[in-house]
């Protein structure tokens, strides 16, 4: 099916064929950030099952490919411009739920559940169910003592309107249940599609260490929750001669990082070479991935550095990556912020993952095969459940997958 994006006004036009939207799907743009990623990834999977998904962007920007099917693009705003695509999209919406609305809305990151909740206040019983998806942790221990308890606040202001939550793991779920303050049937442990496919485990070919040095790689926008100035120092402090640190992605901090790594003297051994669309390809050329994180949900590039077969080093970021690792079996964790600690375990990283076989077993459901026919089962228990109460006659299910995966 050819892509298509369609730029239209502050109202979103409907679907080219016409037909009634079932599931709709909002984003900023398309990409750089792994939310939109996966978002993405997940709308083409989804169409591809035959579910009738459209998606609405603020902006035709970032470098991913927009989704098969419909896609809509709003307008820019005098004055305004492209700029505050969140406001952009709630105003959209609101004016394309009033005239058509779908069945389900889906949210597809802790980012966007502002634009799910402003939705439910204003349109109130009209609101459509919403299904929100929870890509970070809820905890963030980054944030600031004197603000903690407003974000509490507003993780439970989440729990009282938004319908349902889907989650990446069983610890996600405990976290959301805790800080969200719901009962546990709004709570859904749905697979993260990181990945298209996992390949059958292969050795990695060795290189010689003593003459190339050990390569480390990190994957992840160029921003302050990905901390990685920590990483940088710890680098500085850890690396040996001859090992190597390359930084897949961009952002706002690199012109900051590529100062830091000046002043530490490691310039020569950084390199930063913007975003890369097909990361699980080129992390076979590296031996050892860092993530230094302050906050995380589950984190794709875990994922794919495990499928790939490479040393892992990551910090407690999130409630899913102790179990993600195997309790460390898999790979160093470190606490946030412990730039020392984060230094020794680059001293002695090893390259290669410690048990293959298992980081292939944790991965496995990683996948896009596996995420859809949970989605669409949980989209289809959604929209029959708001039929139910509505007093509607339930219409076909959105997808009935071949074989039931075991819970």
């Amino acid at each position: 099916m050819a892509r298509t994006v369609a730029s239209v006004g502050p109202d979103i036009a409907e679907a080219s064929d016409g037909a009634e939207t079932r599931v709709l799907l909002y984003l900023k743009g398309f990409g750089p950030g792994g939310v939109e990623r996966i978002a993405l990834r997940l709308a083409d999977g989804l169409r591809s099952a035959g579910i009738d998904i459209a998606v609405i962007v603020g902006a035709a920007t970032g470098p991913m490919q927009p989704p098969s099917g419909h896609c809509s693009v709003a307008k820019p705003w005098p004055v305004v411009g492209t700029r505050l695509p969140i406001v952009r999209i709630s105003v959209s919406l609101w004016r394309q739920i009033r005239h058509a609305p779908p069945a389900l809305l889906f949210c597809p990151g802790n980012a966007y559940t502002v634009v799910a909740v402003l939705l439910k206040l204003l349109l109130g019983k009209a609101c459509p169910p919403i299904v929100a998806k929870i890509s970070n942790d809820l905890q963030r221990r980054d944030l600031p003592r004197a603000v903690r308890p407003l974000y509490r606040l507003w993780l439970r202001i989440q729990g009282r309107t938004i319908d349902h939550f889907a989650v990446l793991s069983r610890p996600m779920a405990e976290e959301a249940l805790a800080f969200l303050h719901v009962p546990s049937h709004r709570v859904h442990v749905v697979p993260n599609p990181v990945l298209d496919s996992v390949e059958p485990a292969s050795e990695r070919p060795r290189h010689r260490l003593e003459v190339s040095g050990r390569r480390f790689v990190a994957v992840g926008r160029l921003e302050r929750q990905k901390n990685y100035p920590a990483m940088l120092r710890a680098f500085a402090k850890g690396a040996r001669n001859g090992d190597s640190l390359t930084i897949f992605g961009e952002g706002r901090e690199r012109a900051a990082l590529a100062a830091l790594a000046t002043s530490l003297g490691i310039s020569d051994r950084v390199a930063m070479p913007g975003h890369c669309c097909d990361v699980r390809t080129q992390l076979q050329a590296f031996d050892v991935l860092l993530l230094s994180s302050s906050y995380e949900g589950l984190p794709g590039a875990v994922i794919e550095a495990l499928s790939a077969g490479l040393g892992i080093i990551a910090t407690r970021c999130c409630a899913s990556i102790s179990d993600l690792l195997g309790q460390g079996a898999l790979g160093s964790l470190v606490d946030c912020g412990d730039e020392a600690a984060f230094a020794v375990a680059i001293e002695t990283a090893s390259p290669g993952t410690p048990d293959r076989q298992t980081a292939m077993r944790k991965v496995r459901d990683c996948t896009i095969e596996a995420a859809v026919p949970a989605y669409a089962a949980l989209f289809a228990a959604v929209i029959a459940e708001r039929q139910m109460r509505i007093g509607k006659p339930r219409h076909t299910p959105l997808f009935v997958p071949a074989t039931t995966r075991p819970a």
